[in-house]
């Protein structure tokens, strides 16, 4: 599996993403999350490690997941290399959700876990 949660503390929600990330790897990472969001409302923090893309699938299209949490998500942060920045905000629906999404660059991991932090 390229996906795994790693951690979920102070209401962040870590994701790392490594090689090719699969349709199946996100199905998994979401009901994962679905079962944590009824909690409290979090933060989603993903790392792109050694990240190769996704996989070509037309299941990426399905948006039902987002709906279902987009009201449980404050933040959500990418932290991958420049390359990705734009296949990464569209692949999360950036400026399609009611909640700020930020891309960060490996070196700025830190301030993506300020930024996440901060209100």
């Amino acid at each position: 599996m390229s996906a795994k949660i790693i951690s979920h503390t102070d209401g962040i929600v870590t994701l790392k993403i490594t090689g090719l990330f699969t349709y199946p790897d996100q199905l998994v990472f979401q009901n994962a999350l679905i079962d944590m969001i009824p909690v409290q409302k979090i933060s989603v923090l993903t790392i792109f490690e050694d990240f190769q893309g996704w996989s070509n699938d037309d299941r990426w299209e399905d948006i039902s997941f987002q709906e279902q949490s987009d009201p449980y998500i404050k933040k959500m942060a990418l932290v991958g290399e420049e390359k990705w920045r734009e296949l990464a905000l569209m692949s999360v629906g950036a400026g399609f959700r009611d909640f700020p999404i930020g891309y960060f660059q490996p070196a700025e991991l830190d301030r993506a876990k300020d930024w996440l932090m901060k209100d």
